[in-house]
């Protein structure tokens, strides 16, 4: 029999979606698999659906969280679970191509690598319910050093889904608590701890972007994690990985620029209003490293200088 992988999907309020998300899973034609859903307190029939699957398919266990807690905390639950060779994470709103896991681990194999990773699909789904689909373009099947796939994640982000890792590397390695935006953390850290992270060249899982969701929502005081988390990230480069630090500057002037002209949405909310003084003397204190920065645009830089002004 082959090695076992551990399939852990949060599960909230997303009961309109699950049943598509499960069925892409337990039909993959990899068949040795541990599918770990977290139903992270939801207040529809989330609950239900996934206790429907434990009880007709064996491979499917179940942990009902007492109270709402978040994704990275419903993530941290399935990883203590986890009793598989391999991780991989998908949101309970996705779904995967049916030979998905098969290619990945194929590809693990092939290369023996400690992680690999799909192309994706992405499908816009409008409030009336119209689909589009948008492909993006496949890049060469390759193989990346953990410096390498480092600083793509902090030059263009990353998810932590589609992508299969070896349980063994991730040891102790956890979700950050508190913030949105923690699958870049998570996934910055665990590539630092890999030596091989093979990519493939074809799709491997399609993420449905809804109209309602985080990724899609108008901008609030809570967006501004992304900033914090982008702080933490350059910290942890300039200690693990040094050669990178131009790029993980690149994205904490980037997202703290972001965050500025993104909170004068929320004129008149004193939180936003102190968050943005804050930022704007961040701004000011660390023009000179946002000026020099290889990978920061001419308009970002521009903003920069209007800030000292």
């Amino acid at each position: 029999m082959r090695e076992t992988i551990s399939v852990i999907i949060p599960v909230y309020k997303v009961e309109k979606y699950l049943e598509d998300c499960l069925e892409s899973i337990i039909t993959q034609t990899y068949r040795n698999l541990e599918i770990i859903l977290v139903d992270d307190a939801s207040p529809d029939n989330c609950g239900g659906i996934c206790d429907m699957y434990a009880a007709k398919d064996a491979r499917v266990r179940v942990i009902h969280q007492e109270k709402n807690a978040g994704q990275a905390v419903a993530r941290n639950a399935g990883m203590d679970l986890a009793s598989g060779e391999y991780l991989f994470f998908a949101d309970s709103d996705d779904w995967l191509a049916q030979d998905a896991l098969e290619k990945l681990y194929e590809g693990l194999r092939k290369y023996q690598a400690d992680c690999c990773v799909g192309a994706c699909a992405v499908i816009l789904e409008e409030e009336n319910g119209q689909k589009t689909v948008q492909h993006g373009k496949l890049q060469k099947e390759r193989v990346e050093t953990a410096s390498e796939a480092m600083e793509h994640v902090l030059l263009t982000g990353s998810a932590a889904w589609n992508r299969l890792c070896r349980r063994e590397v991730l040891e102790k390695l956890r979700f950050p608590l508190g913030r949105i935006n923690d699958d870049e953390c998570f996934i910055l850290y665990a590539y630092e701890r890999m030596k091989k992270i093979a990519f493939l060249d074809c799709e491997t899982y399609f993420y449905r972007k809804r109209a309602n969701s985080i990724t899609t929502s108008a901008f609030s005081v809570k967006m501004v994690d992304c900033f914090y988390n982008s702080r933490d990230n350059l910290e942890f480069i300039r200690e693990k990985a040094p050669t990178l630090t131009r790029a993980a500057e690149f994205k904490y002037c980037k997202t703290m620029l972001w965050c500025y002209v993104n909170l004068r949405k929320l004129k008149g909310q004193s939180r936003a209003e102190e968050l943005r003084g804050q930022l704007h003397k961040e701004i000011r204190s660390h023009w000179k490293m946002a000026l020099s920065n290889p990978y920061l645009g001419i308009p970002l830089k521009a903003l920069t200088l209007l800030c000292l002004l």
